[in-house]
Order: C-alpha cells, then sequence, then structure tokens
C-alpha cells in the first residue's frame, strides 16, 4: 500500500475533530446514491413503457408491411417465398383492411376492420398477448393466456365455425366493443360498403357476426377503432375474390424494420412497403427525447451531491492544513499531496454510486415483482402494473455518469491541498 492511499484511509477512517466535515461526507455519499437510484428506476420504467408500447403497437400490426392501396394483391405465394428467403423474416401472413360500419345495443360505429388469418396471425403480430375472454379482463397468467389466445383464434377461423355449425365470429377492441354496448357471445352487425339489388333498390351488404372475443392493448387509438375478423370471410363480404390488401411481415429484431423494409423493397419494387417505426416514428421519437431529457435533468442531482464532495474535501484541507504542511516539509511532493485527497474523493464517489446502483436495481425488482400501484385496466399498454426493463447498458451509462463526474468535481480540493504554503501553517507551530 503507498503512502498516499495509507494517509488518504485514515483521514476518511479515522475520528475528526470537526465532526461537521464527517456529516457532508455522509450527505454527499447519499446524495451521489440518491441520483444514481433516481437514473436507474427513471430510465428502467420508461424503457418498460417503451417496450411495452412497442408490443402493442406490434400486436396489432405487423413489423413491416407489404401492400397495394386498392388491395389489388393476388397470387401472393411467390412473393411469400421470396420473402421468406430473406434471413431475417420470420413469418409471413396475409392481411385486409377494411373501414366498415358496426351496429350494437348502442349507437353504430365506425371501425377499421382486419382481416387475418387465424393460424398464422401468431407468426406475425403479438395479438396473443392482448386476446381477452372479457371487456377490461384481469391478465391472466402465460399459460392460461396462451390456451385463451389458441382457443379464440381458432374460433375466429370461418373453416371452423362452418365444421362446427357456428356463427361467424368477431374480435372486438375493448373501448370499441364498450361502445357498441356488446360483450362476448353477443352479436354485431357488420355494414359493408359494397351493395347488393333487391326489389326495392341498392341496399348495403349487412352481416351478423358473434362477438367471440376481446383486443386489449391499452393504447386507446386501437382499441377504440380496431375489430379483427378471418380474412376469407372479408374477401366475401366485399367481394374480393381472391385479392387481399398486403402481407404481414415480422422480423427477428423490429428495431431494424426500416433497414430491413428497404431490402424487402427491391424483392417487390410493384407494391408499397412499410414498417411499424415509420407509422409511429413521432410517438416513439417524443419518447426518446423525454428519456434523454430526464437522464440530463437528474444527473443534476448527482452533480449537487458532487459539490457536497468539494465543500467536504476542502473543509478537510483547512483542518488539516498543518498536516499538509509537515508532509512537505518532510519531503512528499505536490503529486503525492494531490493524490491524497483525490483518493478520497475517489472513495466517496465510488461508494455512493455503487450503493445507488445496488438500490436502484433493488427497487426496480420490487416494483417488476409487486403490484406497487395499482393501475385501472385500460390505461397502461400491457396490463395494470408499471412496466420496467432494465436496460444494462442505461445502468452502465448512469454509473459512469456519476463516477465521472465525483472524479472531476474532485480535482479542485487535491490540487487546492498540493498549492498549500508549508510556511504559513508551521509559522506559529
Amino acid at each position: 500500500m503507498s503512502y498516499e492511499t495509507f494517509i488518504a484511509k485514515r483521514y476518511l477512517l479515522s475520528p475528526r475533530s470537526d465532526r461537521s466535515i464527517s456529516v457532508i461526507t455522509w450527505i454527499s455519499i447519499s446524495g451521489v446514491a440518491l441520483g444514481v437510484v433516481a437514473l436507474i428506476v427513471s430510465t428502467s420504467v420508461m424503457n418498460g413503457f417503451r417496450t411495452n408500447l412497442r408490443d402493442a403497437v406490434t400486436g396489432s400490426l405487423p413489423h413491416i408491411t407489404i401492400f397495394s392501396w386498392d388491395d389489388s394483391m393476388k397470387d401472393f405465394d411467390a412473393l411469400k417465398k421470396n420473402v421468406l428467403s430473406h434471413p431475417k423474416v420470420r413469418g409471413v401472413a396475409p392481411y385486409i383492411f377494411k373501414q366498415t360500419m358496426l351496429t350494437g345495443r348502442k349507437q353504430p360505429k365506425g371501425a377499421l376492420l382486419r382481416g387475418i388469418d387465424p393460424l398464422s396471425e401468431i407468426h406475425v403480430t403479438n395479438i396473443g398477448l392482448f386476446l381477452r375472454e372479457g371487456i377490461y379482463d384481469f391478465n391472466p397468467s402465460t399459460e392460461k393466456q396462451n390456451k385463451i389466445s389458441k382457443r379464440l383464434l381458432e374460433r375466429l377461423s370461418n373453416s371452423y365455425a362452418k365444421k362446427n355449425n357456428l356463427k361467424d365470429g368477431i374480435i372486438l377492441g375493448a373501448k370499441l366493443a364498450k361502445q357498441l354496448g356488446v360483450d362476448v357471445g353477443e352479436f354485431v352487425k357488420l355494414i359493408s360498403s359494397e351493395q347488393r339489388m333487391t326489389p326495392i333498390g341498392d341496399v348495403p351488404r349487412v352481416k351478423k357476426l358473434e362477438v367471440i372475443g376481446i383486443f386489449e392493448s391499452g393504447i386507446s387509438g386501437y382499441d377504440e377503432v380496431l375489430a379483427f375478423i378471418d380474412y376469407r370471410l372479408l374477401q366475401k363480404i366485399f367481394l374480393m375474390k381472391k385479392h387481399i390488401t398486403g402481407l404481414g411481415i415480422r422480423i427477428s429484431n423490429p428495431e431494424n424494420s426500416p433497414e430491413i423494409a428497404e431490402e424487402l423493397g427491391k424483392i417487390s419494387e410493384d407494391y408499397i412497403i412499410g414498417n411499424w417505426a415509420d407509422e409511429n416514428k413521432s410517438l416513439f421519437q417524443v419518447m426518446k427525447l423525454e428519456k434523454l431529457g430526464l437522464f440530463l435533468i437528474l444527473s443534476l442531482i448527482i452533480v449537487v451531491a458532487a459539490f457536497n464532495i468539494i465543500s467536504s474535501l476542502i473543509m478537510l484541507v483547512l483542518e488539516k492544513s498543518r498536516e499538509i504542511a509537515i508532509l512537505k516539509a518532510i519531503g512528499v511532493n505536490d503529486n503525492g499531496i494531490r493524490k491524497i485527497f483525490f483518493y478520497q474523493g475517489l472513495v466517496i464517489g465510488f461508494l455512493g454510486t455503487i450503493v445507488g446502483v445496488i438500490i436502484g436495481l433493488f427497487i426496480c425488482w420490487i416494483i417488476m415483482t409487486f403490484e406497487i400501484i395499482d393501475i385501472p385496466p385500460g390505461v397502461y399498454p400491457g396490463g395494470n402494473k408499471i412496466p420496467v426493463l432494465i436496460d444494462w447498458y442505461d445502468v452502465a451509462l448512469a454509473t459512469f455518469a456519476s463516477f465521472a463526474i465525483c472524479v472531476l468535481v474532485t480535482l479542485y480540493p487535491a490540487s487546492k491541498a498540493s498549492r498549500l504554503n508549508p510556511v504559513d501553517p508551521l509559522r506559529y507551530e
């Protein structure tokens, strides 16, 4: 152990004549720890919210879509095969989008009808995570949720309904079902823009459908307009023959959607390529800026604690001025004095940072494990618990930022101690 480390250790651990210095040191450690805790918990909650929002978006929409505006895509098997040949593509399924009118026990509501292939949709979107057996039903366990999703998607199939002599089914968004005044097991009427000839003239085509399930993503913009139906049934209702709107595509990493979409555009130049990131760009950009702003603001807590470190070390320099003068008189150079006080600030910053990381991760674990705050159903994407996602990159960044601030603020009092003139403190000894 070098003499600088030995003396710094004695200064930190030995009793002091001025107890206020010791109190300020503990306040400094606590302040640094508090700042790190705030950074880790806030960024983890922001990451959890963003991930849940992304999952909710991709629960109803694929990562990438290849589509035509006029629903003119047909004979899509060859295109589907070419898309699946891309190494990053994990699943492809057809879909149809139609605007329609639905009527229930209350007033009619406009809806965005999404025709899907119930058997292959789970390979393209996360729809299985958001299917419920009732409006604002409690989130079931993972095992139960898988059973519910499998049963509802099988029931949604047009061929399954025919085989078992059942009414054709529809899955409604939670808010849409509430506005229509219907629940699972009741019926709605789908009013198509297509018309049919009758003795009294042209009338819209109407199809009676049974509500077999509820879609609850937690995003009001989706839950109040979306409804799901078998795309083959939708082709019959809208007289589309074998045409579809497009193909939904799932890739291995949804964050790479813009790049993969550009690559897939070369495969299918006849159609339009879209992706979930571009379609929701403004929303996620705002969340990214909010996270950055939150990080910078909460870093000020660490800066305030760091000023306490400066105060503590400067007061210690004043208290130990006689000892510093003696050390210089026996031959310790300025660099050695600087290291003594620098090591003290380093230990204070290190202890505060490590304690903050441990407490922050512990609080995140508590929030993930226990229902600290009970959020009403339908308010928050992904359920009624605060979502937390610990990103180790953010944890490392918070740790580094805290430690770096503490190191920087230690330089001034350490330099001040090294520049102390040994003559003045010893003049009257």
